[in-house]
């Protein structure tokens, strides 16, 4: 009998973007809460989500006008130690970002690095 794979990773997948504000806070606090955790923690921006990288926008993202800023929470991810990769074809095509677009800490990756990373039996994948 194979031996059950324990889950020592997350793969938070993203694809909303800047015209869902509300929506787009959870998948930061969620790798922020498993990085804390001590899971090795990866978001993978998709679709839409480039849109929050732009330069300028995560600033301007507030989940009520006295809220704060999508920035308090990427920092929080970045400061726990979230991975952060982003969909080249999207960032690129999509949305005209350029590697010197994104923000500090986050990288481009392709299909298949998100394909690899969520097949792993160790990583549970979450997808907002």
């Amino acid at each position: 009998m194979e031996a059950e794979t324990t889950r020592k990773k997350f793969l938070v997948v993203m694809s909303t973007g800047a015209d869902e504000p509300r929506k787009a806070f959870t998948p930061f606090y969620y790798a922020a809460a498993a990085a804390s955790m001590d899971f090795d923690t990866t978001m993978f921006f998709l679709a839409e989500s480039p849109s929050l990288l732009r330069p300028g926008v995560a600033e301007t993202i507030r989940t009520t006008d006295e809220g704060e800023p999508l920035t308090k929470v990427i920092d929080l991810g970045r400061r726990n130690g979230v991975k952060f990769l982003c969909c080249s074809v999207s960032a690129k095509v999509i949305w005209n970002l350029g590697d010197q677009d994104l923000p500090e800490g986050m990288e481009f990756a392709g299909a298949a690095t998100l394909l690899e990373m969520a097949a792993d039996p160790s990583v549970a994948v979450l997808y907002f």
